[in-house]
């Protein structure tokens, strides 16, 4: 048996045994908006990052699995956006146009894919975690941020 017949093999086995057996799969837990017991401050504790009190919450989601996720977008006034991104772990010059990928498809009130002059940027953290943030254009002095934080 060549190498690619017996990866197709495992592969096939574990596909039957998961079909049988019932391998559990990801949660999904999708609030848009937002619950009542789920604040933007609990959310900025959970992700190390501390909004300015104008900021407001448009929607949660998480996943739950052997990699768990959560995201969230906000929205808050342009001029706040500095001290913000300098409290960040994310380096001004990892923001590049774009999703490229760190956000993930649109769903729901998640929508980065269809956010006007996005930029993203990524910190790899400690504890084998990541974080993704996602900046677009949110109407006059207003921006959306997309946050994103997973790992295992």
């Amino acid at each position: 048996m060549t190498a690619g017949a017996r990866v197709f093999a495992v592969v096939g086995l574990f596909a039957a045994a998961c079909s049988a057996l019932g391998c559990p799969g990801r949660s999904r837990e999708r609030t848009p908006p937002p619950a009542a017991d789920e604040t933007l401050v609990d959310l900025g504790r959970e992700v190390g990052l501390k909004f300015p009190a104008d900021a407001r919450l448009l929607g949660v989601s998480r996943e739950r699995g052997i990699d768990d996720l959560v995201r969230f977008k906000i929205e808050m006034g342009a001029a706040d956006l500095p001290g913000l991104m300098a409290s960040t772990p994310i380096k001004p010059d990892a923001f590049e146009p774009g999703e490229r990928g760190l956000l993930g498809p649109d769903q729901g009130f998640w929508d980065p894919n269809r956010a006007r002059h996005l930029l993203t940027g990524q910190a790899v953290l400690k504890n084998n975690r990541a974080l993704n943030i996602g900046i677009a254009d949110g109407g006059p002095q207003r921006v959306i941020l997309y946050i994103v934080n997973h790992g295992t």
